[in-house]
């Protein structure tokens, strides 16, 4: 057995790390997967044309109301025996012509309303495309930081099965004890069980990003992530008021309560218009009319507000100022609690990411060669070495987990500030 363990060591280290894309994979960068997203993404086209249905609202809401016209025929005279007599000494004929005039500011106050409306449509659909866009970038990061998992996994699970075939031709010939075989065997069992847990995991988000981006589910997608070190934000510089007040600026959302509580004063305005009666103008010529024939009259007609002057939808609409005011206020300080929460993950995974020894990874790739020189000498066995490279292979998922807390920690914060506040 100890003849033949460091020839299979030092075989075991020598195989390339295996790639596992396809000749057909779809490959990104950030920049491309976002630009591919505003383009296709079928909710953002849906809400965007929901913000031109309200332009339509709005355009109508400036239309003025239509003249009415009524006109009237004697449609038959007993005394001549005509039906629909038309000659003006055997008929009467009457035409009205009116129109309505809306009084206090309600067109323009209706109108208020409508341009509000198409606000917020807009606000939703700013919203939606920040929703969605941080789940793009978190789900482009998680992607990419599991293939890199799973390179690390395909290295190790190709080289330890390469291993076993190995051994299990030594313990055939009684080389190598059955123990060792073992413990080789249900190491690479418990290997291949977190590999098969990492492709579940990239098969879930592969499927979110192919529904984002309006993508082919059939066709793989590969992140192309750049140096991750080039975006080094200056979180001490940062500030939990600075960062407030941006989110107060750039938040949607909270625009969209902002508007919808200066809509319901828009409409307490209206409602208030509404108690004041609107005015109906009447043009009227009567061909033979009782006083003098083609008898042309003008005349104006108004409602009395004696009962209704509109007093519960007014006290409603106030109401609903106030309650809007309120939800408004409660909203703010949710945005607010976003940010503090976001800005406190930053500082800590930045803080573990700045204390980690860069050279940490790249110095344990190189201490293999000591085992293995230790080895040779006898220092070690099978049991010590799989604990070296199982410890192995937890430095490099932890690092880079490290690195995807800290790319998700830093998009959690754009996301509740509303904007990206880092180098992309």
């Amino acid at each position: 057995m100890k003849r033949i363990l460091p020839f299979v060591f030092g075989w075991l280290f020598s195989f390339p790390m295996v790639s596992f894309a396809q000749s057909d994979t779809l490959r990104l960068t950030l920049a491309q997967a976002e630009a591919q997203f505003r383009q296709n993404n079928l909710q953002l086209i849906a809400t965007k044309l929901g913000v031109n249905e309200n332009q339509a609202y709005e355009f109508q809401a400036k239309l003025w109301n239509n003249p009415n016209i009524y006109i009237e025929q004697m449609p038959y005279n007993h005394q001549t025996k005509e039906v629909m007599p038309l000659r003006q000494q055997n008929s009467e004929q009457v035409i009205q012509l009116q129109q309505l005039l809306l009084l206090a500011g309600k067109r323009n106050k209706q109108l208020a309303i409508a341009r509000t409306n198409t606000e917020i449509a807009n606000d939703r659909f700013y919203d939606l495309l920040r929703t969605l866009n941080y789940q793009l970038r978190t789900t482009f990061y998680d992607l990419y930081y599991t293939q890199q998992a799973l390179n690390v996994y395909e290295q190790e699970t190709s080289t330890l099965r390469q291993t076993v075939n190995l051994f299990q031709e030594q313990y055939d010939k009684g080389n190598v004890p059955l123990k060792d075989l073992t413990r080789l065997k249900a190491y690479l069992f418990n290997l291949t069980n977190e590999r098969q847990q990492l492709l579940r995991k990239l098969t879930d988000d592969q499927a979110d990003l192919a529904v984002l981006l309006n993508a082919s589910p059939s066709v793989p997608l590969k992140p192309l992530l750049e140096n991750t070190e080039a975006i080094q934000p200056a979180v001490g510089q940062l500030s939990a008021d600075e960062l407030i007040k941006q989110a107060t600026e750039n938040r949607f959302d909270l625009k969209a309560f902002r508007d919808q509580a200066m809509q319901e004063k828009q409409n307490l305005a209206l409602q208030k218009a509404l108690a004041v009666p609107d005015l109906t103008v009447q043009a009227t010529y009567d061909r033979n009319a009782g006083y003098i024939p083609n008898y042309v009259g003008i005349g104006v007609g108004i409602n009395l507000p004696v009962f209704n002057k509109n007093q519960g939808n007014i006290k409603a609409a106030t109401i609903r100022t106030e309650s809007s005011q309120k939800i408004t206020d409660a909203y703010t300080l949710q945005v607010e609690s976003d940010v503090q929460r976001a800005f406190k993950k930053v500082q800590q995974t930045d803080q573990l990411y700045r204390t980690f020894d860069q050279k940490f990874n790249s110095d344990f790739s190189r201490l293999i060669d000591g085992v293995i020189t230790n080895y040779r000498k006898q220092n070690i066995d099978v049991v010590e070495f799989l604990d070296f490279f199982d410890s192995y292979k937890a430095s490099q998922i932890q690092y880079n987990q490290l690195q995807n807390d800290r790319m998700q920690s830093l998009e959690e914060l754009n996301f509740a500030v509303g904007t990206n506040l880092f180098t992309k």
